[in-house]
């Protein structure tokens, strides 16, 4: 199609809420992906011996300290260069974002982690509880709890960095926002409709954030406080 061929709005938004779908689906991935390695990552770096906290804390920094277009240009282009092995695109975007986020989570794990008062830890040691025992069934689960408002803004974060998954090639909102205005000449509306469609993803979120904090919060902890993302 050339610039400035007309396009129907249903058809249009048709394109667009298929693009929101990817979306959501890269980053409900990779959020978890980031919750299953960042966590551990935490434990290792605040309960672990002097080499495994090291290692998760050049993990933690090294993802940090990398922009997510270069962790994925690495993961796309870079390691089947180096490995002979390929990624498609959509698991590239999703182990990219999933790593990235992993490093973040790690400090939001390790912070609340080591918010968990002291006096518990001695008395769950007092009575004979392992240190894997306190971790289980005291450390964790009041740290978990205190995380969910960060947990919840990491997670707005994540679905919004989707959008730099259109330099691998993936189709998400970002991308289909921009072939429409590449097809029709107007930017105001399909990249304003796109804004319009993250703003209706992302507002639910906060509302579920400050929801979540005051209904599993521990009092004194800050985790009742109210959650702005």
């Amino acid at each position: 199609m050339l610039m400035g061929t007309a396009v129907s709005l249903d058809v249009a938004m048709g394109m667009l809420l298929e693009g929101a779908k990817m979306t959501v689906v890269l980053s409900v991935l990779s959020i978890i992906l980031g919750l299953l390695v960042g966590l551990p990552v935490a434990i290792m770096e605040t309960y672990g011996g002097k080499v495994l906290r090291y290692m998760a804390m050049l993990y933690e920094g090294t993802l940090r300290g990398i922009p997510l277009l270069a962790i994925y240009m690495v993961i796309f282009f870079s390691m089947p260069l180096l490995t002979g092995i390929g990624l498609p695109a959509f698991w590239a975007a999703v182990i990219g974002l999933g790593m990235r986020s992993s490093a973040y989570q790690s400090q939001i794990f390790r912070s609340t982690i080591q918010a968990v008062g002291a006096g518990q830890i001695e008395a769950a040691y007092s009575l004979g509880m392992s240190k894997l025992e306190t971790l289980r069934h005291i450390v964790l689960p009041q740290a978990m709890r205190m995380a969910v408002p960060a947990w919840m803004n990491e997670y707005v974060i994540v679905l919004k960095d989707t959008s730099i998954a259109l330099a691998i090639g993936i189709v998400e909102l970002t991308r289909q926002a921009q072939y429409l205005v590449s097809i029709t000449g107007e930017p105001f509306r399909y990249y304003g409709l796109a804004a319009f469609l993250y703003l209706v993803m992302v507002l639910p979120l906060t509302y579920l954030a400050g929801a979540l904090a005051k209904k599993y919060g521990i009092k004194g902890t800050g985790g009742t406080s109210n959650v702005r993302i």
